[in-house]
Order: C-alpha cells, then sequence, then structure tokens
C-alpha cells in the first residue's frame, strides 16, 4: 500500500517518488524511554524507530517520499511550527504536496509527574487558554495528520478542497519551563 492512501472523499492520491514533504511534531518520547529501558529486548531500530526525527522519515521512507523530512519537539507550538515549515515550502516550490502530522503518547507517568512537580499542569487537568482561570494545563494524547497543497495545483488535479490555509506563523511564548 506505500505510496497511495484513501480518504473518504477524496481520490486517491499518488506520491510514490515525487518531491512530498513530511513535516512532523511530536512530543514527549515516553514509548521511546520505556522500550531502551528493556536492554535484553531491545532491538537494532530501538533508536532511530522511537525518535522524532524517525518519525518523519519512516513515513517518507514508507511512502517513497523525496521532499524534506523534518520533525521537532517543540512543546506548545509544535504543530503551528511545522505547518507553517510546510506552507514555506509550498510557497517557494521546495515540494508539490506537504504532509503534516502531530503526535502525542503517553506511555509512562514520569513525565506528568516531573509537568506537576514544575507546576505545569492544572489540577483539574483542563487548560484554560487565554482565560483569567488559567493554572496550567491538561495533558492529552492523540494524532493526527493533514495533506496540503497550494490551492492552484488542487484545483488543477481536480482535488477535493476541504479547507484554505490563510496564513501561518509560529508564536513565541515567555514560561519558566519553556
Amino acid at each position: 500500500m506505500g505510496g497511495r492512501w484513501s480518504t473518504p472523499g477524496c481520490r486517491h492520491i499518488l506520491l510514490r517518488g515525487t518531491e512530498t514533504g513530511v513535516f512532523v511534531a511530536a512530543n514527549s518520547n515516553d514509548y521511546g524511554r520505556r522500550l531502551l529501558e528493556d536492554v535484553a529486548r531491545t532491538g537494532a531500530y530501538a533508536v532511530n524507530g522511537t525518535t522524532y526525527y524517525g518519525i518523519a522519515n519512516r513515513i517518507s521512507y514508507f511512502l517513497d517520499l523525496r521532499g524534506p523530512s523534518l520533525a521537532v519537539d517543540n512543546r506548545v507550538r509544535r504543530l503551528a511550527h511545522r505547518a507553517a515549515s510546510a506552507c514555506q515550502s509550498l510557497r517557494i516550490g521546495e515540494t508539490p504536496v506537504a504532509i503534516v502530522g502531530g503526535v502525542n503518547i503517553m506511555a509512562s507517568p514520569t513525565l506528568n509527574i516531573a509537568l506537576e512537580n514544575a507546576g505545569a499542569l492544572a489540577p483539574d487537568g483542563k487548560s484554560k487558554a487565554f482565560d483569567k482561570l488559567a493554572d496550567g494545563y491538561g495533558r492529552g494524547e492523540g494524532a493526527g495528520v493533514v495533506v496540503l497543497k497550494r490551492l492552484s495545483d488542487a484545483r488543477r488535479d481536480g482535488d477535493d478542497v476541504l479547507a484554505v490555509v490563510a496564513g501561518s506563523g509560529v508564536f513565541q511564548t515567555a514560561s519558566p519551563t519553556a
């Protein structure tokens, strides 16, 4: 199946061998740390297969993509940074298609304990961004992926356009724990 996938409502997209870029944001390497703790069962690919850069590169390898393959651990602004990087890559013509994704898996309580000790987590586990009651953030896990293409190219190729990115950028924060 490498290089071809289908999304409900969208036609098949063929990418194998193209300059498609992969831009991934990841956080908390719990799984990698846990895997490496089991020294007796640590395989040859445990290091590269569990690092942030490995996520983007494995996607590129599996789909046989030739464009940029970037991953970042940038905490709160990580996905915005990857989306901005992907939009810039499309804008300058470096890549005709960009796969942008983010993932966070919480496989160990260690990071939660450290963040709680640092005062970064909200006591009720809920993020209240831009609210006067904000008192930390609530962690969550999940993954998501979007495929971006220049609007003119998508229209030319007859792709279903589900949304348009009007602008992108990266915000900066000042925090004692940043």
